[in-house]
């Protein structure tokens, strides 16, 4: 169900800007199913899915949030329609980019993903995690000995909250990690924001 027809939902994003936004989210939903929801607030588009919020300076009106499935994330960020800027309209309910189209909803039409990351078990994540550093000729002894010198320093004893941020910060750091950033770095920077968040 969509708002009135009076409601009108026009905007004008430059293609470069939309393409970068989408780019971003379509790398965080990966093969996901879900909505992904685009909001306009003081010149500002944001399109959210999967806890990855990307943004990109728009101008037009756009009175409440939108969503369409992610499948037109990922298309659109593998191919965007031609012209400059891309004008982003919704009509009959379907959300347009320029004439490219696909149905939209006032309200989510999946329930939102539960993320859960898995549980720790050692005779697992050792082993592959010394697969994919093989090429670096890191051998499993070599990450045992990390491991239990790590739990010798504080129990590993994670909340499901603390689990959560971690594989947040990691999902985020294979992004940034081509850039320069360590994950020490992007802990540091999301422990300053938390402590900065109760001051």
């Amino acid at each position: 169900m969509m708002p009135s027809s009076d409601s009108r939902y026009e905007l004008e994003v430059s293609r470069a800007d939309l393409a970068q936004a989408l780019k971003i989210v379509a790398r965080a939903i990966g093969i996901l199913p879900g909505d992904a929801s685009f909001r306009f607030d003081n010149g500002c588009l944001s399109i959210e899915a999967c806890n990855t919020v990307a943004d990109a300076p728009a101008r037009g009106t756009w009175p409440l949030p939108i969503f369409v499935g992610v499948s037109w994330v990922r298309r659109l960020a593998r191919r965007m329609p031609a012209g400059e800027p891309i004008h982003l309209r919704v009509d009959a309910e379907r959300l347009y980019a320029n004439r490219y189209s696909e149905p939209c909803a006032w309200t989510p039409r999946y329930p939102p993903l539960s993320f859960k990351p898995p549980k720790i078990d050692e005779a697992i994540l050792i082993p592959e995690a010394a697969r994919i550093l093989e090429p670096l000729r890191i051998r499993p002894s070599d990450l045992e000995e990390l491991v239990s010198a790590a739990q010798a320093r504080a129990a590993a004893s994670w909340s499901e909250e603390e689990r959560k941020m971690i594989a947040i910060v990691a999902k985020a750091w294979v992004l940034l990690a081509p850039l320069g950033v360590e994950t020490a770095d992007l802990r540091r920077l999301v422990d300053d924001a938390v402590r900065n968040a109760w001051k």
